[in-house]
């Protein structure tokens, strides 16, 4: 009997496994997007990087002599040989998340590359900035700094939300009580999944198809790859839909207000979108590998725009793996490193600040004439 129960739940997992691996490309991609959202954290890891940026020699470089557009060919140089990497975690249990940003370019003998590392608290409203040029250029310029080079620079917003200053408004707006919060940041979170889920769930099934898996792919957990191909149609239409359900949640929630609101329903607006969109073509490429625990692993994708008067073409892409559903890992931990308040920073640079105003003054004030010394020169005395 209990052969036979053992012999019966063997079947049961093995027929629920076939089902599951057998769900249309379509389906599948949904319920792998969908349980990732629902996760309460993970970590990840992305590239940007431009992989197509011309335009027509006719209209612009090789052939004018016009400086600005000289300017502008140097420029599409230095874009093609910059990439945008970040390594983070998101924590939703524990409201933070943590980014390394690293700036790279590379081209010819030059390689150089910037990171910043953040940590933000959504609970007590902090941001952390860790080791990088930042530091190491304050302790420099400000050597009457405790030490910071490596260690953390605080930013307390309830701090600098007290601080007078002419900007205070603004920052008010982008940082205030209604904006830095662990309540809105799971609102904003909520109203993405929303957009994603809802735009995924519109896409025409002729857009989405299986593919093998690489040799990467193997390496890894992945165990489903789907192909999604968003012809200029597709495009917009996600577009569309992303933008108008994303700005509605977020008004509805609160978290902007009703002219920001009404800015973002002018990016959805197909009335006066479609006219614009009508002057060039955008395809967009994705692949979404599916790991054999049920979470999206890796989403690649290529975006390519292009004028219709073959004047101008852009190609960006973007490869990210996505890891540790639910136990997110943090590499900065505020505890266990040597802590500077910003505000400290700021008052050694006011007070630098104003001795340098100080200096200046009376250099100035020693360069004036003293009236007391100056000589008349004697009036000649007429016949």
């Amino acid at each position: 009997m209990t052969k036979f129960v053992s012999a019966t739940l063997w079947l049961m997992i093995i027929c629920i496994s076939g089902c599951a691996q057998t769900l249309p490309p379509h389906e599948g991609l949904n319920q792998a997007f969908k349980k990732s959202f629902d996760a309460t954290g993970l970590n990840y890891s992305s590239e940007s990087k431009i992989t197509n940026i011309a335009i027509s020699k006719d209209n612009a470089i090789a052939e004018s002599k016009d400086k600005r557009m000289m300017h502008l060919g140097s420029g599409i140089d230095i874009a093609r040989s910059i990439s945008m990497k970040t390594d983070g975690a998101i924590d939703m249990k524990s409201n933070r998340s943590e980014a390394l940003y690293e700036l790279h370019y590379k081209k010819d003998n030059v390689d150089v590359s910037i990171k910043i590392p953040l940590l933000l608290d959504y609970n007590s409203k902090t941001i952390y900035v860790g080791e990088s040029f930042l530091n190491t250029f304050l302790e420099i310029a400000y050597p009457q700094l405790p030490p910071i080079k490596n260690g953390l620079l605080r930013i307390d917003l309830n701090e600098l939300l007290k601080e007078d200053s002419a900007s205070n408004d603004k920052f008010l707006k982008l940082f205030g009580e209604n904006r830095f919060s662990a309540k809105n940041l799971e609102l904003i979170n909520n109203a993405f999944k929303t957009g994603i889920l809802k735009s995924l769930s519109k896409l025409d099934n002729r857009c989405l198809s299986e593919l093998p898996l690489t040799e990467q792919d193997k390496k890894t957990d992945i165990e489903r790859r789907i192909h999604i191909v968003l012809e200029h149609k597709d495009s917009v239409a996600v577009f569309y839909n992303l933008i108008d359900t994303v700005s509605l949640s977020l008004f509805q929630d609160g978290i902007i207000n009703k002219d920001e609101y009404a800015i973002l329903l002018t990016l959805s607006d197909k009335q006066k979108l479609d006219t614009v969109f009508d002057q060039f073509t955008m395809m967009m490429i994705f692949d979404a590998g599916i790991s054999k625990s049920g979470y999206v692993g890796l989403l690649e994708s290529q975006i390519n725009v292009a004028d219709k008067e073959g004047v101008f073409q852009l190609g960006m892409s973007n490869v990210s793996t996505f890891s540790n559903y639910n136990l997110p890992l943090f590499t900065i931990n505020p505890e266990k490193r040597n802590i500077v308040d910003f505000k400290q920073v700021l008052e050694v640079i006011k007070a630098d600040a104003a001795k340098a105003k100080e200096k200046e003054a009376a250099k100035l004030k020693s360069n004036e004439p003293d009236a007391s010394k100056q000589v008349t020169e004697p009036v000649p005395l007429s016949d």
